[in-house]
């Protein structure tokens, strides 16, 4: 009798054995590194075993995934608590060339540590165990991790009060600002302020974000308190790319916007 295919961790066991044939190794040589049989690595990549995450970490360790398994295994695991339309913005983000993203309130949720998304998740998740939170607290951790190693274009757009909203404290804000300054100095992201003079300009509104994925098709996502609609007809991407580039033209340059991360570290 043939053993169960877990389909909720089918994806997961395709991942595996992608990455394992990319990196030249076989079943029974990851067998050793995961102290488990060759075998039972062809039940995970099957998805006829559950994978544990020591497990999982390892072998983000030994494929350089930054965090990527870890990351499916923590939406598999988490089940219906990761709601069908954040799969999808996840599944989106990791085949992505390109995310241009606009936020008048906080900072982006791909940017954000785990110190400033915890204050947050905990903030909004009432019901949910610590435990539960820090898993949710992971997963978006890991989001910029996932998908780095494709080094898609990154460009982020926020009104200035959203670098000098203390969010957690001020050690947990820091903390954050020099992680969007290390990101920008790295040259992995672009980041623009639109400083608190420009009193009127075409970004009051929800925050937005486009993206133009691997396989050519592009897609505008709003973002609102339960969620987010997704959008990919020809007029609303050109519409929301113009507005994008608006909101750009609005903003200070990323050099004099680091500028403006550097003085309000210093103001802390």
């Amino acid at each position: 009798m043939a053993d169960k295919i877990h389909q909720e961790w089918k994806r997961f066991g395709d991942r595996v054995r992608e990455m394992r044939r990319q990196a030249g190794v076989s079943q029974a040589e990851l067998g050793l590194r995961l102290k488990l049989t060759g075998g039972m690595v062809g039940h995970l990549e099957r998805a006829t075993r559950v994978p544990n995450r020591d497990h999982v970490r390892t072998m983000d360790t030994e494929f350089a995934t930054g965090g990527e398994l870890d990351s499916l295994w923590l939406e598999v695991v988490q089940g219906k608590s990761v709601l069908p339309w954040f799969r999808d913005a996840l599944e989106m983000e990791r085949r992505s060339e390109s995310i241009s993203e606009y936020h008048p309130i906080l900072i982006p949720g791909l940017l954000q540590t785990r110190s400033y998304a915890r204050v947050l998740i905990t903030a909004r998740q009432l019901r949910h165990t610590a435990e539960e939170i820090e898993e949710v607290v992971e997963l978006r951790a890991n989001r910029l991790p996932t998908i780095r190693p494709s080094r898609p274009a990154l460009w982020f757009v926020v009104e200035q009060s959203v670098v000098r909203r203390v969010i957690g404290g001020e050690k947990v804000m820091r903390e954050q600002l020099q992680h969007i300054i290390t990101l920008a100095e790295e040259d992995t992201i672009r980041f623009q302020v639109i400083p608190d003079d420009v009193h009127h300009h075409c970004g009051l509104c929800s925050p937005f974000r486009l993206m133009s994925m691997q396989n050519g098709r592009k897609a505008v996502r709003m973002e609102h308190t339960l969620g987010g609609s997704s959008f990919d007809r020809t007029a609303e991407i050109e519409e929301m790319s113009d507005l994008f580039g608006a909101l750009q033209a609005e903003a200070l340059s990323p050099r004099r916007s680091l500028e403006v991360l550097h003085a309000t570290m210093k103001g802390l």
